[in-house]
């Protein structure tokens, strides 16, 4: 058994150990990050304030991750309406030569390329970012428009049996306008009435007004869909009335194209209020660490060489430790164990 002296020393020195070492491990830590390892030591004991400066800063970070998703949503959902404004306005440059053109495989051409814009068109507005659907309103886990091509063939259905080219366009709006039509009961899933909003701030919204089922939308399809069903051999119109479908087309699109820039120009303003609100979040992040820091900030200089000062007692007692572990082996030995 180890006697009671050498227990107490023992134990002293342990105690000594585990001092020097937390004084070094809290020093070394000080000289790394500036910041008091004891709080409520650099303060006083009076540490609510960080404690309220701690959870106004974990709100901030919270407007900031918000911030972060309205922005890529925002920034989603302009590249999405610039792409079909792009497609459309390819269309309207097309169909302006419809006059000109006296053969059917010309005009055949025409509406095959707005068939395609529209189910690139479908299927953009079906996009999602992070999970969320861009064009579903409030109902962002409903993907809001089925595929493009079933779109296109579900549109082929509506006109069925129209045999003229004011026929093919009645029934092609009565579809898009009817309330509770077609185009609202078996056509868009996503939500009537609600749309997203996305908070950036305290008591602050971005709202994201566009839908796949708003005006804008069913005049871009109403407009393709006369194009793009003009020559379709299904129906069997004369080329009179395909070159009169495409020509409609061509008037609703440019009135589209207005429409879209609209459009886009309000989502512009949107992402403005959010780079606004990213700005203001950031500033007043930047003010709270400063002040943060004030609080329990500490002088690196000064804990370096706290922690340098503390290794070197730490090597000290090491090495003292050592060698009365050799004097005591072999005064043990010397006694015959």
């Amino acid at each position: 058994m180890r006697p009671i002296g050498d227990l107490a020393q023992f134990m002293l020195s342990k105690q000594m150990q585990t001092k020097l070492r937390t004084s070094a491990e809290s020093a070394g830590q000080e000289a790394t990050t500036g910041l008091a390892t004891n709080v409520a030591e650099q303060l006083g004991g009076a540490s609510i304030s960080v404690s309220l400066l701690d959870r106004k800063m974990e709100l901030l970070a919270q407007h900031k991750h918000g911030i972060a998703e309205a922005r890529v949503f925002a920034s989603a959902s302009q590249s999405v309406l610039a792409r079909i404004q792009d497609q459309s306005s390819q269309v309207v440059n097309n169909l302006a030569l419809v006059p000109q053109l006296q053969s059917v495989s010309e005009l055949q051409v025409l509406s095959e390329t707005a068939a395609q814009t529209m189910i690139d068109a479908v299927n953009s507005l079906n996009s999602r970012i992070g999970g969320k659907y861009l064009f579903a309103g409030s109902s962002t886990q409903t993907k809001p428009l089925p595929d493009g091509e079933t779109f296109v063939a579900m549109l082929r259905t509506a006109v069925s049996g129209a045999t003229t080219a004011d026929e093919v366009s009645n029934a092609i709006n009565a579809w898009f306008e009817t309330s509770g039509g077609p185009f609202e009961t078996f056509a868009y899933a996503g939500s009537a009435t609600g749309f997203l909003e996305m908070p950036i701030g305290k008591g602050e919204n971005a709202k994201f007004g566009l839908r796949a089922d708003g005006d804008t939308i069913r005049d871009l399809f109403q407009a393709l869909g006369v194009a793009a069903l003009a020559t379709d051999a299904f129906i069997g119109l004369g080329i009179a009335d395909q070159k009169k479908l495409l020509k409609h087309g061509y008037d609703a699109l440019l009135q589209v194209d207005l429409n879209l820039t609209e459009e886009r120009a309000g989502l512009g303003l949107i992402e403005a209020t959010i780079d606004s609100a990213k700005v203001a979040t950031e500033i007043e992040l930047g003010r709270m660490e400063r002040d943060r820091l004030s609080m329990i900030g500490v002088d690196q200089f000064e804990a370096a060489s706290k922690f340098e000062a503390a290794q070197q007692q730490l090597d000290v007692f090491y090495r003292i430790a050592a060698r009365q572990g050799r004097t005591s082996l072999a005064e043990y030995l010397r006694r015959g164990g």
